[in-house]
């Protein structure tokens, strides 16, 4: 395995785990793995963010429509659009629930 020697204030120095000045194709390969983790992890939270605005969304635009300020004749010009944004929104929860329910088995 070929070893690659460190730099002074070398960007990789927080690679090199056993502080010899040395990264090893291993230390590498360990890092990268680690740094493949973390990026899932934050995908995996912004997805799960996403879920959550969009129901919630849901709620607060069936909410919004159920006061009385918004008038009848509104809700009924609306009628599709709001059909619709229901349906797009319950898409992506879907969507998120099933690939959930996909990786976890």
């Amino acid at each position: 395995m070929a070893a690659k020697q460190l730099q002074k204030d070398s960007k990789f120095a927080p690679f090199d785990v056993d502080s010899d000045g040395v990264v090893t194709d291993e230390e590498m390969h360990r890092a990268q793995e680690m740094m493949d983790i973390e990026n899932k992890d934050a995908k995996e939270d912004q997805l799960r963010k996403m879920a959550w605005a969009a129901m919630g969304s849901m709620i607060i635009v069936t909410l919004a429509v159920c006061t009385p300020f918004v008038e009848i004749a509104r809700i009924t010009a609306l009628g599709s659009v709001l059909q619709m944004f229901y349906l797009a929104q319950a898409g992506v929860v879907a969507t998120f629930f099933g690939a959930s329910a996909y990786v976890s088995k």
